[in-house]
């Protein structure tokens, strides 16, 4: 027996069932995170354990007849799911939105985390995939991109820590402090930093990799940016950019590229960018941004999306705005915490209160959103159900086996409860879930009878050396001055996880040169904060972790951008804010 730590997390550790320790296999490789040590000890503090309806304990049946009357009572058209990534089960995540898919309810575009990436690589390669677990041994050298790898990536840092490594980013991060070669940029100027590596290379190579569909043409493209424009947006000499240059060229590294990007002004322009790189210098595979749409699982299935489509999509970015017009009256939540994660969700939280909307939630753990909410129903955790994880790194799928008594109702299981008390007869929602896991799973190679014999199975991955296109190529825009407010990740949380294990925290935000409490403004909206000072930061840069965007005292994602970004539609959460000293 075997089990995967189901988070939203690069590793995607895969652990003995029995002794719950990780396995001695590549690329675990016997160790794991903070979180992993204390998963069992998780999962018994801070469990919803009964449904509740405005915080009293009721009936599994009668919290799905009051779910089931809200949906006959509201047009399907202001009905929105919220689900992410949780539990990175294909079962708990996917297979649910099948009820609201035959329903016709509002879906959010799934943008909040990689999509501007997916999207601006695929532009190029036409796939997103890049370097599997082995690709990250054979390199010798290692650019880190706005990636936080030591503490958000442990496994592909493990694999390159003894090479030579460049760290690229707005902050003297642990992953830039343990690295050989540090450049610090000004925040949202990624793009014009590799345009200004892709001008050096293209005017010092003695000749272009065939790679490249068209390399005159990024010739002349970076042509139109000035040495002078390049230094001033990025806060580098242009000798610093070609000493970049100097090392794509001498040690060919594999440039690890952060989602952290796609959270950035335009941050899709920067990773599309980044990505020709090591196409100019004819490195097949030379990036890594996240390899889960190269498996060949197909999600869409499992969504149901073959058969039923959404009403309309809602960008995750205006699911806030959406609320406060009046547009959305009930949110359907699992497998998220949407109060945390979604920009401008102050505005969900005052619809809750002000009954203007109504909120359900099912979780296994009374999240933050699950506190406020109208009606709470206990699910499982995935210790204790059924399941097959994938990973965004590796290529491993792990039939998850439970290893303690299930507490709740597993998502597949309500969701049928909640149809059928709507008096819904549907094939997606009858289908049996692993015939449709299967099905879903058929271009990968793997099945589930193998799944459930093996355990653990490596898909094989198809990829071919193609032509890389040039085109489309953007229009930079300089990015707006300022103070930015950016986030981390920090060793001992997973987004908003683990709080019940290491503790809520007062909400602190680092800067160069202040410290006591100010206040920062965005949106319209002000949210005190104490500051404490780290000279390391450069000026205008106002870092904390993200376990912070909701803190007891504040929602500090009531301040951040939300801008939609071009490609993914991604918001901006590492931007501009006004910052105002007490």
């Amino acid at each position: 027996m075997v089990i995967a730590c189901t988070r939203d997390c690069y590793d995607t550790c895969v652990f003995s069932g029995e002794n719950y320790k990780p396995l001695n296999i590549f690329p675990v490789n016997g160790f794991t995170c903070s979180r992993g040590r204390t998963d069992l000890k998780r999962n018994e503090i801070n469990r919803v354990l009964h449904p509740l309806i405005e915080g009293k304990e009721v009936e599994l049946k009668e919290a799905v007849k009051k779910v089931a009357e809200i949906v006959k009572n509201t047009p399907k058209d202001k009905i929105l799911h919220v689900d992410y990534d949780g539990n990175q089960g294909l079962l708990t995540w996917y297979f649910p939105a099948r009820l609201w898919n035959v329903l016709g309810a509002l879906s959010t575009d799934y943008s909040i985390c990689s999509s501007e990436g997916h999207e601006a690589i695929k532009l190029h390669y036409g796939s997103s995939l890049g370097a599997l677990p082995e690709d990250f041994e054979k390199f010798d050298s290692v650019v880190f991109w706005g990636s936080e790898a030591v503490f958000s990536f442990i496994h592909g840092w493990a694999l390159v820590r003894n090479k030579f490594k460049v760290a690229i980013d707005v902050r003297m991060s642990e992953t830039a402090k343990r690295s050989d070669k540090r450049y610090l940029i000004k925040p949202s100027s990624d793009s014009f930093l590799a345009v200004g590596i892709l001008k050096y290379l293209m005017n010092y190579l003695n000749s272009l990799h065939p790679l490249l569909d068209d390399p005159e043409k990024l010739r002349l493209y970076v042509d139109n940016y000035t040495w002078a424009e390049i230094e001033e947006i990025t806060g580098l000499s242009r000798s610093e950019i070609e000493e970049i240059g100097e090392i794509y060229i001498e040690k060919s590294p594999l440039t690890i590229i952060g989602f952290a990007l796609g959270r950035t002004y335009h941050g899709g322009y920067a990773i599309a960018l980044i990505s020709l790189i090591p196409a100019l210098l004819g490195i097949p595979y030379g990036f890594y941004y996240s390899n889960s749409q190269g498996l060949g699982i197909d999600f869409a299935y499992l969504r149901g999306l073959h058969y039923s489509r959404p009403g309309n999509i809602v960008p995750m970015a205006n699911v806030g705005d959406y609320v406060e017009e009046g547009k959305i009256e009930v949110l359907y939540v699992w497998n998220s915490n949407p109060l945390h994660s979604l920009p401008k969700s102050h505005k969900i939280l005052k619809a809750v209160k002000e009954g203007r909307v109504k909120l359900v939630v099912h979780d296994p753990f009374l999240s933050d959103t699950a506190k406020v909410a109208d009606i709470v129903i206990p699910a499982p955790t995935f210790l204790e159900k059924h399941d097959v994880v994938y990973s965004y790194w590796h290529n491993f799928l792990v039939y998850n086996e439970p290893i303690r008594p299930a507490k709740g109702i597993d998502e597949i299981r309500l969701m049928r409860m909640i149809a059928k008390e709507l008096g819904i007869s549907h094939p997606l929602i009858e289908e049996d879930e692993w015939s449709a896991l299967n099905y879903a799973l058929r271009n990968t190679g793997v099945t589930v009878d193998r799944l459930k014999r093996e355990k653990i199975v490596k898909v094989e991955v198809k990829r071919e050396v193609k032509k890389v296109k040039v085109e489309p190529l953007p229009k930079l825009i300089r990015p707006p001055e300022g103070y930015y407010l950016v986030f981390s990740s920090h060793p001992n949380y997973t987004n908003s996880q683990f709080k019940e294990v290491y503790r809520s925290r007062e909400l602190v935000v680092y800067n160069c040169c202040y410290e006591g409490y100010a206040i920062l403004e965005g949106n319209g909206m002000m949210v005190e904060v104490k500051m404490l000072k780290d000279e390391s930061l450069p000026k205008g840069i106002l870092f904390t972790y993200k376990f912070f965007l909701v803190s007891d005292k504040a929602l500090l994602n009531a301040v951040v951008p939300g801008d939609i970004n071009d490609y993914g539609g991604t918001p901006v959460l590492n931007g501009k804010v006004r910052l105002l000293m007490k």
